[in-house]
C-alpha cells in the first residue's frame, strides 16, 4: 500500500515538474512501468516548485520537507562543482552535527524532522538516532539516496524525494505536523546553505519531559507508513500489529529458484515452518570500471596481498615415509628392517614411500548486505581526519570483496561471493555473483560493479540459504564470512529482540551443520548489543570503515591458518 500511495505521489507531481525527463528517471523501474500507462498532464506555463508543493494538501508541511531536502541536495552539488568549498562545508557540518539536540528527548512530532535534518545536511544519522529509531532512518536513507544522491540531482529529483517523505510524515499526526511545519516555513524558503536551524526542534521542551524514554521505532515507523492505523502508537500491540502488514509474494523471474527456510520465534520457542522464501538470482551486470579501478588504487596492497597469500599455498606433493604400500622403497625402514630381521625377527613391514598431492581443503562464502543502510556516506570521523567523506559504504564493501578475490585466486581456495537484501518475509533477494564452482573471469567482474543498495536486512533468511549451499561443498573447513553495515531488520522482522534472536539461531544452525560463521560489522552499536546479537559466534568491529578493504585478507587468512 505504501509503495503504491509513493507512485500517486509522484504522478500527481508529473504535470508541475519542469525536467520531466530527470523526474521518471528518479522512480523505480516499477514506478515506470506502471505511469507509463498513464496520461500526465500538461506542464502549466511558467510553472515551478511552488507550483507543484501546491498541489499537496498540507502545503506548510510539504514547503518544510522540500526545503530540507532541497538545501541537502545544494550542499552535495556546492560539493562536487565547488570542490576548494569541501573543507568549509564539512567544518559546517560538524558544527551541525554537535548542536543536535538529543533525539530520546525530543517531541515524537518533532523527531521526523529532526531524523530527516540529520540524513540531508549533517552528513548522516547521529548514534542515538540511528539506535531508537533505525527503521525509521533507514527508510528515509533509502529516499534521499535514490534521489539526492547524485551531484546532478535537479529540483525535480527534490520534488519527487518531497512527495516521498510526504506520505510518511502527514501520518504522524497531520495536524501537528502542519503546525511544526509552518514554524519553520520561511526559514526553508531562504534555502540556506546551511540547511534549515533547530529552532522547530527546540520549541515543546517542556511536553518532551513527558515522552517515554525509549521508545520503540517499529510505532513510530508504523505511524508513518501505515495510514490505515488507528489510536496512539503507543496502544499498538507490538509485534502483532507490525507483522500484520505483509508484503505480497513478488513473481519469479525466468532463471529465478525460490527456497523456503523456518524462522525462529522468540515468543514461541519454536520455529514458523516455511515462514520465508528466499529467491536466488543473478546479479545484473555492471561495468568492469570498478574493479578496475580498484585495482589502480589498490595495485600495492594487492601485490603484498598475492604474495603473503601464495606462501600459504601447499607444496603440490607431501612425502610420507613408513607406508605398507608406496610408489618407493623407503631407505632408512628397508635398513631398519634388515638389522630387526637378523636380531629378533620382529620386523616392520613399513618399507614404501607415498608421494601425495597436498591441496588447501576451505571453502568460503561471503555474503554481503544490500541492505539501503549500505547507501550512506562516509563522513569524515572528528577522530579519523584522513578519511575521505564522500564514499559510499556498499562501495567500500565491494572494494573488500574485490581484494578478497585476488587473494583467494592466489592461495586456490574454493570461493563464493554473495549478496541479500529483502523485502518482507517472502522476497528475501539472495543474488549469486559468483558460485563455487565458477571461475573468477570479466563476466564476475561485471557482477561486482552491478552490485548496489536495495532494501531490508532479513539477516537470519539470508544466513540459511548461504549456510545450506556452503553445506553442500565438499570441504574440511566450510567458512561464512558475513559483511553487513548493522543490525538485521525488516518491516515484517518483528521488533529488534525478534530480528536478532533469529539471526543468532541462524548462526547456531549453520555451527551444528560444520560451518564456522564469523561476522565483519561496520556499525558502532555497543560490545554487548553486538555480543547479543552474535552469542558465541566470531565477530569484530570495523571502526574506519574505509580500511575494510585491506582488513579483510587479513581477517581471513586469520581464519584460515
Amino acid at each position: 500500500a505504501e509503495e503504491n500511495a509513493d507512485a500517486r505521489d509522484a504522478f500527481a507531481l508529473g504535470g508541475y515538474i519542469n525536467e520531466m525527463e530527470k523526474s521518471e528517471r528518479a522512480l523505480s523501474p516499477e514506478e515506470e512501468a506502471r505511469l507509463a500507462t498513464q496520461t500526465r498532464k500538461e506542464l502549466p506555463e511558467g510553472a515551478d516548485y511552488r507550483a507543484a508543493l501546491s498541489l499537496f494538501p498540507q502545503t506548510g508541511l510539504a514547503r518544510r520537507i522540500f526545503g530540507t531536502l532541497e538545501n541537502g541536495r545544494i550542499d552535495r552539488r556546492l560539493r562536487h562543482i565547488y570542490r576548494g568549498l569541501a573543507r568549509d562545508l564539512e567544518l559546517t557540518r560538524e558544527h551541525l552535527r554537535q548542536g543536535r539536540p538529543r533525539i530520546i528527548e525530543l517531541p515524537v512530532t518533532l523527531v521526523p524532522f529532526e531524523l530527516l535534518f540529520q540524513i540531508t545536511l549533517c552528513g548522516g544519522a547521529l548514534d542515538d538516532a540511528r539506535h531508537y529509531y533505525n527503521q525509521v532512518v533507514t527508510k528515509l536513507e533509502s529516499i534521499v539516496a535514490d534521489y539526492l544522491a547524485s551531484p546532478q540531482a535537479t529540483v525535480a529529483d527534490t520534488l519527487m524525494a518531497t512527495s516521498r517523505v510526504y506520505s510518511l510524515f502527514q501520518s504522524v499526526s497531520p495536524d501537528q505536523a502542519e503546525q511544526q511545519a509552518e514554524a519553520g516555513d520561511e526559514e526553508a524558503e531562504e534555502g540556506d546553505e546551511t540547511g534549515a536551524r533547530a529552532k522547530p526542534l527546540e520549541a515543546e521542551s517542556e511536553a518532551a519531559s513527558n515522552r517515554p524514554p525509549e521508545r520503540d521505532a517499529r510505532e513510530l515507523f508504523n505511524a508513518w507508513a501505515n495510514s490505515e492505523a488507528t489510536g496512539d502508537p503507543d496502544e499498538l500491540d507490538g509485534a502483532e500489529t507490525w507483522m500484520r502488514t505483509e508484503t505480497p509474494e513478488q513473481d519469479l523471474e525466468p532463471g529465478e529458484v525460490a527456497y523456503n527456510y523456518d524462522e525462529w520465534d522468540r515468543e514461541l520457542t519454536d520455529h514458523r515452518l516455511g515462514w520465508c522464501r528466499v529467491i536466488e538470482k543473478r546479479v545484473k551486470r555492471g561495468d568492469r570500471a570498478f574493479v578496475e579501478g580498484t585495482r589502480e588504487r589498490h595495485k600495492g596492497v594487492i601485490s603484498s596481498i598475492r604474495h603473503q597469500f601464495q606462501l600459504m599455498r601447499p607444496e603440490n606433493l607431501k612425502r610420507i615415509t613408513n607406508e605398507l604400500d608406496g610408489d618407493d622403497y623407503d631407505l632408512s625402514a628397508v635398513i631398519d628392517y634388515v638389522i630387526d630381521r637378523r636380531a629378533d625377527g620382529q620386523q616392520s613391514e613399513r618399507l614404501y614411500i607415498k608421494r601425495l598431492r597436498r591441496q588447501r581443503d576451505v571453502a568460503v562464502s561471503f555474503l554481503l548486505d544490500q541492505s539501503s543502510s549500505t547507501a550512506r556516506t562516509i563522513g569524515r570521523h572528528p577522530l579519523q581526519p584522513y578519511t575521505h567523506p564522500g564514499r559510499r559504504i556498499i562501495e567500500v564493501e565491494k572494494e573488500g570483496l574485490v581484494l578478497m578475490s585476488e587473494a583467494l585466486e592466489a592461495v586456490g581456495d574454493v570461493y563464493s561471493i554473495n549478496g541479500f537484501t529483502s523485502e518482507g518475509r517472502r522476497n528475501v533477494k539472495f543474488y549469486v555473483v559468483k558460485d563455487f564452482n565458477e571461475k573468477y573471469t570479466e563476466e564476475v567482474e561485471r557482477r561486482i560493479g552491478g552490485i548496489t543498495y536495495q532494501n531490508n536486512t532479513r539477516l537470519g533468511a539470508a544466513i540459511r540459504h548461504a549456510a545450506a549451499r556452503l553445506a553442500r561443498q565438499d570441504a574440511r573447513t566450510r567458512l561464512l564470512i558475513v559483511l553487513s553495515d548493522g543490525r538485521p531488520y525488516d518491516h515484517d522482522y518483528g521488533d529488534a529482540r525478534y530480528a536478532r534472536e533469529d539471526t543468532r539461531e541462524a548462526l547456531r544452525q549453520a555451527k551444528l551443520q560444520g560451518i564456522t560463521p564469523f561476522c565483519i560489522t561496520i556499525d558502532r552499536e555497543s560490545e554487548a548489543e553486538l555480543r547479543d546479537l552474535y552469542g558465541d559466534i566470531g565477530y569484530t568491529i570495523i571502526d574506519d570503515v574505509l580500511s575494510l578493504p585491506e582488513r579483510m585478507p587479513g581477517i581471513y587468512r586469520r581464519l584460515t591458518t
